[in-house]
C-alpha cells in the first residue's frame, strides 16, 4: 500500500516539528479560524514568516482535523508577501462544518529559507506545527468532534 510510507513520514515530520519550531528557529508559523455560529464553512487563516533569512516557498498539510469539520484540501500553498509580514507567507484555508462542535485544526507548516554566505545564497528546509481552535455552534453546546 502506497499510502502507508506517506503516512509513516508525515507522523515522523510531526513529531520533529515541535523541536524545529522553538522560539529559535528561522521560521514560524501561526494559525487562526473564526467561529461559526452553525454548520457551514469556516474560515482559517495560515501565517508564516522566516525570522532568519529569506522565506522563498511555504506550504502547510492538515495533520488532523475535527469529524465535524472537514478541510476543502489537505495541502495549502501559501502565497508569499502582502497581506502578510515583510518576509512571510500567508494562506486562507477553508473547512466545511457538518454539525456543531469544538475540536483542534493540526497543520504541519513546512517552508524554504535561504540565507547569504561567503559561498552564495544557501536554502534549507523548516517545518513548524500549528493548531487552532474550531467552533461550529454554541460554547455552552455539549456536541464535541475530533
Amino acid at each position: 500500500m502506497k499510502t502507508a510510507p506517506c503516512l509513516l513520514a508525515l507522523a515522523f515530520m510531526a513529531a520533529l516539528a515541535p523541536r524545529l519550531a522553538a522560539d529559535d528557529s528561522p521560521f514560524q508559523a501561526s494559525l487562526s479560524c473564526q467561529p461559526a455560529a452553525g454548520p457551514g464553512r469556516i474560515l482559517c487563516e495560515l501565517s508564516t514568516r522566516a525570522t532568519q533569512g529569506k522565506l522563498v516557498w511555504s506550504d502547510a498539510l492538515v495533520v488532523r482535523a475535527p469529524t465535524f469539520a472537514r478541510p476543502l484540501k489537505s495541502r495549502w500553498v501559501a502565497q508569499l508577501g502582502a497581506p502578510a509580514a515583510s518576509g512571510g507567507a500567508w494562506a486562507k484555508l477553508a473547512l466545511v462544518a457538518s454539525q456543531v462542535g469544538a475540536g483542534k485544526l493540526e497543520l504541519l507548516a513546512r517552508g524554504v529559507v535561504c540565507h547569504d554566505g561567503p559561498a552564495g545564497e544557501a536554502c534549507a528546509p523548516v517545518l513548524a506545527a500549528v493548531t487552532a481552535e474550531i467552533r461550529v455552534g454554541s460554547p455552552s453546546g455539549n456536541a464535541t468532534g475530533s
